[in-house]
């Protein structure tokens, strides 16, 4: 952790923030990554990896406004509605309206 001038170590808000880098959460942090990643191991030449470097940076800025425009769960919502993951326990048929965060 880092220590400011007074030399206290400072500290998230809310215990839940989630670990950041820079401005950026970790979960953006691996979007950007990934293509990076994808260009080292693809690409043989500077031009071809700045490249991948560039649409890394992009594709984490576009991740990053996308999930900070949308309510929590969003993305887990989107993989349930594709059919890639099952929610693990579903709700009574009877209960149509649903209150909380």
């Amino acid at each position: 952790m880092a220590k400011n001038q007074n030399g206290y170590v400072e500290i998230n808000k809310y215990i839940d923030t989630k670990p950041m880098f820079g401005n950026w959460e970790v979960d953006v942090i691996i979007v950007a990554i990934s293509f990076l990643a994808i260009g080292v191991i693809v690409a043989n030449d500077f031009l071809t990896i700045s490249i991948f470097i560039a649409l890394g940076l992009i594709a984490g800025t576009y991740y990053n406004k996308a999930k900070q425009s949308r309510v929590k769960g969003f993305f887990f919502h989107l993989l349930y509605m594709l059919g890639l993951r099952q929610p693990k326990t579903l709700p009574p048929s009877y209960m149509r309206y649903f209150l909380g965060a």
